[in-house]
């Protein structure tokens, strides 16, 4: 469910290039094909793709951990 909801939160682009390797077992160069940019531009994409999610799914993480009505510091 978390994973689902840090996908969610995502751009197409970044979601795509995420999604398309691992479900469609697609290589850099065919998942840049299928995307229509350069394989440079999919490698940082996903990149940053993945820096996202990290980001999203940590911020999941602390708002669970942090009970309403309450601030972080």
């Amino acid at each position: 469910d978390e994973l689902e909801r840090g996908l969610t939160r995502l751009s197409r682009p970044h979601r795509t290039i995420l999604v398309l390797p691992i479900c469609l077992a697609l290589s850099r160069r065919e998942t840049a094909t299928a995307m229509c940019i350069p394989v440079g531009t999919a490698r940082s994409r996903l990149h940053y793709a993945i820096e996202a999610l990290h980001a999203s799914l940590l911020a999941e993480a602390r708002s669970v951990a942090t009970p309403p009505g309450r601030r972080t510091a």
